[in-house]
């Protein structure tokens, strides 16, 4: 069994604004530097055989290349935040890979449930061990103008998520062309 996902990693300047924004959070247990990615959809578990087929089905995917613009910070949990996280402006270029991803994931044989899109990268988790406290509240007024340098990616890729003691591991297994 593999856990997986499909994402875009920014660009190594842009993933050293966003660690130095998770840094500047203080709470929480801050995304590693190399673990930095804007989600196109999580697969989660399934066998190497399913993961053959849905990498086929990401092959034919022919997208344009969106325009990752940063717009501030948020978190997602509400009352108890689980993660936070920097904003992304929605894209139609964007949004139409992230449905590409979908339903070619789908073809592939995974069942994913129904969500909508928020994209975003994730810059730190909470948890019981590591939980939010009032810097979240200060950090978010704070940072409420955050920016990193806009770009368009080259590629997105197929990513393997191995979770251990000291956080997970993600490796990219495959990488596919924008246009």
């Amino acid at each position: 069994m593999a856990r997986a996902f499909v994402a875009i990693r920014p660009p190594d300047a842009v993933c050293d604004a966003l660690e130095a924004l998770a840094l500047r959070l203080d709470e929480g247990r801050p995304t590693r530097w190399e673990n930095l990615h804007l989600t196109l959809a999580f697969l989660g578990e399934a066998p190497a055989g399913a993961m053959e087929d849905v990498a086929l089905e990401l092959e034919a995917i022919e997208a344009e290349a969106p325009e990752i613009v940063f717009e501030g910070v948020g978190v997602f949990g509400g009352r108890e935040p689980r993660s936070a996280h920097a904003r992304i402006r929605p894209d139609p270029a964007l949004s139409a890979l992230a449905k590409a991803v979908r339903r070619a994931a789908r073809r592939g044989g995974m069942e994913l449930p129904a969500e909508r899109f928020t994209p975003h990268v994730t810059v730190a988790r909470f948890g019981a061990r590591d939980p939010a406290g009032e810097g979240l509240a200060r950090w978010l007024e704070r940072e409420k103008g955050f920016r990193a340098d806009p770009f368009r990616p080259a590629a997105f890729g197929l990513w393997r998520s191995e979770l251990r003691a000291g956080g997970p591991l993600y490796t990219e297994m495959m990488r596919l062309p924008l246009l």
